[in-house]
């Protein structure tokens, strides 16, 4: 499966476990958003990774690609990743 997840953060030792934890499941294509392709265990122990590593009061949000919104994604200007088809849709 593939997945984006992105947070906000403030405390820095919470941010950077969580951004140390992401980076070994994906990478970084934004400065807090990481592009993740993930078997569903590992998925299920990531999400409770996060869940032991942050707080209510923080903001992560998880989304999940499906087949066809990949289909229909692409990626400008940017390092490969999950999107491999270069067709713009409008």
């Amino acid at each position: 499966m593939e997945v984006f997840i992105m947070y906000d953060i403030s405390c820095d030792k919470k941010r950077n476990r969580v951004e140390k934890l992401l980076s070994s499941y994906g990478y970084r294509v934004n400065y807090s958003v990481f592009e993740i392709s993930i078997s569903k265990a590992k998925y299920k122990k990531l999400i409770q990774n996060l869940k032991d590593l942050t707080s209510k009061k923080d903001n992560v949000r998880v989304y999940i690609l499906t087949k066809e919104v990949i289909k229909k994604s692409f990626r400008l200007h940017s390092h490969e990743g999950i999107f491999n088809n270069e067709e713009l849709y409008f």
